[in-house]
């Protein structure tokens, strides 16, 4: 026995050690990640120049010829540069560019679309690509027409992995230096009625007119997400605190979780105290009739029972109690559930509670009829009482498979802890985060369980003392 004790230190004394270093290593980690979050080389206003002339000549080559035009005519200018605390230089900039949000105004953007319709009246049915070769000279011609204007805005550029660096073309930057291009994209792309001779005209559903002109100045930002230039121990605490906020902070998902949960312990609850009250009859009709040789029908009712229920799997259970037999009389699901799991659970508390009567002394129930009691009670008074003293761990350890075993009432519908997680994989379609999420619940709550149950054994042990 101390030999086993003595393997049994060591083996946790290696697990605890080898959880520290491990604790310890990721501390190190992530203190270096924290060092390195500013670039490592110095970088001159010249150099940031270079990058950031070379990233917008290099902006994707199938741009439309409007936006070409715009780009031709834009001019970035680095005047100072400062470290921020992500790998990433901010360059204070001044800038010229077309005012292209001027030009292409809501009423002239509705002009234009006014002479599409009519075009696309008179041409019938005619597709976006058509549209484009009619009107793409007009609207260039347009924004040819656009006033230069300056400003002053900041560009941010990360170095990555290899050492070189990147412009972070975001939104806000694309907007500004294209003269609200963007602005007018998103304006086109809301116009779903349009002023045509003088009156509305809904052009919601002929989204070719709006294809046709949007393809003359569209540009797709395909850098709109800022670089990622943190190491792999940042980038997946930044991922999982991400992932963790879509999964239960947004939109409160997190209540499906709480809600599930007391749903959980309420029929968990109600199954044991249902158990416990039939599995206490199962259990007196067979110790009777094994003791007395009466209830000879009743205990073969009860074996019955204890055979089926015992023998077969809860969920088969489950569906043809909710299924087939309640069916016909409408029976709530929570109610079905409650009785599927009472009535499989009042098979295992049987056993258990005949197991603890047969294992009371059999000169208790002598006592009990010297004293005058009769059979019934000497059971109540003196024998179950005692027998009880003896099945309440079994009793806890049976609430706690209770408790797992009611993860599969979500099968008819009932909005437990295991149909919270379901339900916010399918909104969110993550898997790992919800059903993390709920064996974790579980997971806590039969720990919870199994110290209580220790308590009690260490206390009736006392008692016994």
């Amino acid at each position: 026995m101390k030999k086993k004790n003595s393997v049994s230190k060591i083996i946790i004394a290696v697990i605890c050690a080898a959880l520290v270093v491990g604790i310890v290593l990721l501390g190190v980690e992530f203190v270096r990640e924290i060092g390195d979050s500013k670039t490592t080389v110095e970088v001159s206003v010249e150099q940031m120049q270079e990058v950031v002339d070379r990233d917008f000549a290099s902006l994707p080559g199938s741009i439309a010829y409007g936006t070409k035009e715009i780009l031709a005519n834009v001019d970035v200018t680095v005047n100072s540069v400062e470290y921020g605390i992500e790998k990433d230089v901010i360059l204070s900039c001044t800038y010229s560019t077309l005012d292209v949000a001027l030009v292409l105004t809501t009423e002239k953007l509705n002009t234009i679309l006014a002479e599409v319709y009519e075009f696309y009246l008179i041409n019938g049915q005619v597709n976006a690509t058509k549209i484009q070769i009619e009107f793409e000279e007009k609207i260039i011609d347009i924004i040819k027409s656009a006033k230069k204007i300056e400003g002053e805005t900041e560009i941010r550029v990360y170095q990555m992995e290899n050492g070189s660096f990147k412009t972070y073309f975001s939104d806000d930057t694309i907007n500004t230096v294209f003269g609200g291009l963007l602005s007018v994209q998103e304006e086109l792309d809301g116009m779903d009625e349009i002023i045509y001779n003088g009156e509305e005209t809904d052009i919601k559903n002929l989204n070719t007119l709006r294809t046709g002109i949007f393809s003359i100045i569209s540009f797709v930002n395909y850098d709109a997400d800022k670089p990622n230039t943190s190491g792999w121990l940042i980038s997946w605490l930044a991922d999982f605190a991400s992932e963790f906020k879509r999964n239960f902070i947004e939109k409160d998902m997190w209540k499906y979780i709480w809600h599930g949960l007391v749903t959980t312990l309420e029929l968990t609850g109600c199954s044991l105290l249902l158990g416990i009250v039939l599995g206490l009859l199962i259990a007196t009709v067979r110790v009777t009739h094994d003791k007395t040789g009466s209830l000879p029908i009743l205990n073969a009712i009860a074996k019955g029972y204890l055979s089926v229920i015992r023998g077969t799997p809860i969920m088969v259970q489950l569906l043809i109690i909710y299924f087939v037999i309640l069916a016909p009389i409408d029976v709530n699901k929570f109610l079905s559930a409650v009785i599927c799991f009472g009535i499989n659970s009042g098979a295992y508390v049987a056993e258990i509670i005949r197991g603890g009567i047969e294992s009371v002394d059999g000169g208790q129930n002598e006592a009990g009829r010297s004293l005058g009691l009769n059979y019934i009670q000497t059971m109540v008074y003196i024998i179950i009482p005692q027998a009880f003293k003896t099945v309440l761990p079994s009793l806890a350890n049976e609430f706690i498979t209770l408790l797992k075993e009611t993860s599969v009432a979500f099968y008819i519908g009932v909005a437990d802890l295991t149909q919270a997680g379901i339900r916010i994989r399918s909104i969110t379609f993550s898997n790992f985060m919800p059903l993390v999420a709920i064996a974790i619940v579980y997971l806590i709550l039969v720990l919870i369980l199994t110290k209580l149950v220790g308590m009690l054994e260490k206390k009736l042990k006392k008692s016994e003392r």
